[in-house]
């Protein structure tokens, strides 16, 4: 192989059930440039090893292996990785996530070749569970994760740029690194707030890698003491940038911290008042129309509140209702639709919830009741719930309380139901017995009055009636 223009770098610890498929999206690459793939373990305890091994062995003129004997740390082996690039570029991708695009390296290398003033480039990408399985597409496009494209939001936000879609130039990245602290936990941050300080970031809206939600890894802890002290750190970081940067745009981050700051206090106050959802959800009331379905050409739309009674009147030619109480998983101490003509509740013929009494609990997205309506209950109606409390534990209707108090009233009825049917059984035994003995006289009495001894003396006292 030539001198390449590309070098991939990919550091490993214990990530078996990815690599193979983050191996194979290196070698699926199209370009028309030389790309060498340096694969670094580092002292991974699973079977990380052999796979790496195994590929070197079928592509030892592409992949470059270097195998840690202790683990270093994502930091100390990124870096020693960096030094043994030979590549203009270096196109990062961490073990985990995995590249969807065969043109992902030619795309982005003709983009910063065409913007010589830009030394790193990055691009959109989609969300993958840790099972392989897509959840959602195009993270920054679709604003579901906000692009950190300069460094003062980078710093405000401690801000994401995808560290797999990157190319960046190597001198630029090789200094870089001489800066970047060994024992952090997230090098990615420091990067790239040194980066966003020497150059301009080019994004690719187009999405090049799957980025893979792994509970547990370092990016996603799942105990709350190492979530505590991940953001104890990131803020360490963000105040040794405030000193180490001291002219960078302070304006511009106090902006964005504010408009935080706000957002944040919103969500607070809803949380704390258990209106999460309220004023932002929408009740949808859906008419099905001379059998044609479900649309939304035929709807009536309400703010969610926390409780509320909501009076309608069907269109002609409809005798089916569908109610979707938001679109977000959601519980509710009682929901009822009540006819106005004779005050009767109309039970629903199909729903997505649990129901438990009264209560209705709906645990997946796009709650629907969905009611048959015959002319006997007329064509106006009343909806009303009212919504559990969900995030104040000392509320009297949190959600909890509320199913824990329902789940004992119907114990409690369970309870008496068994005592009335052990009753019955009781009565059922008793009167089965009654019907044996009766059937027993009668049997004894009929073999009495069919005997010789009583038919002979009945005949003569028969006879002697008549002589009289």
């Amino acid at each position: 192989m030539g001198q390449p223009t590309v070098s991939i770098i990919c550091t490993v610890y214990n990530k078996t059930p990815w690599l193979e498929r983050v191996i194979e999206g290196f070698l699926a690459q199209e370009t028309n440039f030389e790309v060498e793939i340096i694969l670094v373990d580092d002292c991974s305890t699973d079977s990380s090893r052999d796979i790496i091994r195994s590929y070197q062995n079928q592509y030892p003129e592409k992949i470059q292996v270097i195998l840690n004997e202790e683990n270093q740390g994502i930091s100390r082996t990124w870096v020693s990785a960096c030094l043994q690039a030979k590549g203009k570029y270096i196109a990062r991708c961490d073990g985990d996530d995995f590249w969807l695009d065969p043109h992902k390296l030619q795309k982005q290398v003709d983009l910063l070749e065409g913007h010589p003033e830009a030394k790193w480039s990055n691009t959109d990408f989609d969300i993958y569970d840790e099972n392989g399985q897509l959840v959602s597409r195009a993270g920054f496009t679709s604003g579901s994760i906000p692009l950190a494209d300069t460094y003062a939001k980078m710093l405000a936000t401690r801000g994401f740029t995808m560290a797999s879609t990157w190319v960046v130039e190597r001198e630029l990245m090789l200094e870089v690194n001489q800066e970047l602290d060994l024992t952090t936990a997230d090098d990615t941050f420091n990067l790239q707030l040194d980066l966003f300080q020497r150059t301009q970031l080019l994004f690719l809206p187009e999405a090049t890698v799957a980025y893979t939600i792994n509970q547990g890894s370092d990016s996603r802890p799942v105990d709350f003491a190492k979530i505590e002290n991940r953001f104890h750190t990131l803020l360490a970081t963000q105040k040794f940038y405030l000193d180490k940067y001291p002219s960078s745009h302070y304006r511009e981050m106090l902006d964005i911290l504010l408009e935080r700051n706000n957002t944040y206090e919103v969500v607070l106050t809803k949380k704390e008042r258990g209106l999460a959802q309220v004023g932002i959800q929408e009740v949808t009331i859906y008419f099905d129309k001379d059998g044609t379905g479900f649309c939304q050409e035929n709807t009536l739309s309400y703010p969610l509140m926390k409780d509320d009674e909501l009076q309608f009147k069907l269109p002609d030619n409809c005798q089916r209702v569908r109610i979707d109480l938001s679109e977000q998983p959601s519980f509710y101490s009682n929901v009822s639709l009540l006819s106005q003509k004779n005050q009767t509740s109309l039970l629903p013929v199909y729903t997505n919830g649990i129901l438990v009494g009264d209560m209705v609990l709906f645990p997946q997205q796009d709650p629907q009741l969905i009611y048959e309506i015959s002319s006997f209950y007329g064509t106006e109606f009343t909806l009303k719930y009212s919504a559990c409390e969900l995030d104040n534990l000392q509320s009297p209707d949190y959600v909890a309380k509320v199913l824990g108090e329902r789940l004992v009233e119907l114990k409690k009825k369970a309870l008496e139901g068994e005592r009335i049917e052990q009753q019955f059984r009781e009565t059922e035994a008793l009167l089965n017995q009654q019907q044996k003995e009766i059937e027993k006289l009668t049997d004894m009495y009929h073999s009495v009055v069919g005997s010789r001894r009583w038919i002979i003396p009945t005949k003569i006292i028969n006879f002697f009636r008549r002589k009289q």
